[in-house]
C-alpha cells in the first residue's frame, strides 16, 4: 500500500514538474482560480469485521469547501481542496459520539475542452485524513489514525462570463483507517472512503 502511495506521489510530482517545464509566457490563458462549493460528503464507511455486531455508521454532511486551483498548461490544473466534516458515529442507529474530519486533498486535473463555454475535467491526486475531536460515549480513549490515500475527480465548469464559472464536481476519496476504543486496546480497521458531491462558483485570473 505504502509503496503504491509513493509511486502514485511520485508520478504526480514529476507530471507536475513537467508541466511547469513546457509553459510559455505567450501563452494566453487564466492560469489561477478560486472556488467555492456547497458539498454533500457521504462516507462508504466500512468498519471491521470485528465490530459487526455493532452495527457502526458514520453520518453524511454538507459543508462549505475552498478550492485554489493553477494552471500549468490551458488544459492541465492542479487543484488544493479545503474543507472540514463532522460526523455522527452510531452503533444500531444510536448515537454514541462524533468525529471531525480535515482533508487536504490535491489533485492533477485534464480539461479537453478549455477555454469552451462547458469545459469537463477528470483528475486524480492525494489525500491526507486528519481526524480531530473524536469521541465515543463509553470510551474515554477512543481515537481515529490519520490517514493517507488517493483520489479520483470529475466534473464540469460552465462559463458564465470571461472569468466567472459554474461548476459541478464528483471527487472519491480513499481513507482507510483504524480506530481505536481503549488505551493500549486493539486497533480495528475502519474504511471511511467518501463521496463528495459539490456545487458552486469559481473565478479565474
Amino acid at each position: 500500500m505504502k509503496k503504491n502511495l509513493f509511486a502514485v506521489a511520485g508520478t504526480l510530482v514529476a507530471l507536475s514538474l513537467g508541466l511547469a517545464s513546457m509553459v510559455h509566457a505567450e501563452e494566453d490563458y487564466k492560469k489561477f482560480g478560486v472556488r467555492m462549493r456547497a458539498i454533500y460528503v457521504a462516507p462508504a464507511e466500512k468498519f471491521d469485521s470485528q465490530l459487526s455486531g455493532a452495527k457502526a455508521t458514520v453520518s453524511d454532511d454538507v459543508i462549505p469547501e475552498l478550492d485554489l486551483e493553477y494552471f500549468f498548461l490551458k488544459n492541465v490544473s492542479t487543484e488544493l481542496i479545503l474543507g472540514v466534516t463532522r460526523h455522527d458515529i452510531k452503533f444500531a442507529d444510536q448515537f454514541v459520539g462524533t468525529t471531525w474530519l480535515l482533508p487536504p486533498t490535491l489533485t492533477v486535473k485534464y480539461h479537453p475542452l478549455a477555454g469552451e463555454t462547458i469545459s469537463p475535467y477528470v483528475g486524480v491526486g492525494l489525500n491526507y485524513t486528519i481526524p480531530f475531536k473524536s469521541k465515543v460515549e463509553g470510551a474515554p480513549d477512543f481515537e481515529i489514525d490519520n490517514s493517507i490515500g488517493w483520489a479520483a475527480q470529475a466534473g464540469v465548469d460552465v462559463k458564465i462570463k470571461d472569468n466567472l464559472y459554474f461548476n459541478l464536481d464528483y471527487k472519491y476519496i480513499n481513507a482507510d483507517t483504524k480506530i481505536r476504543l481503549a488505551a493500549g486496546g486493539p486497533k480495528y480497521k475502519l474504511d471511511l472512503n467518501p463521496n463528495l458531491f459539490g456545487i458552486g462558483v469559481g473565478y479565474r485570473f
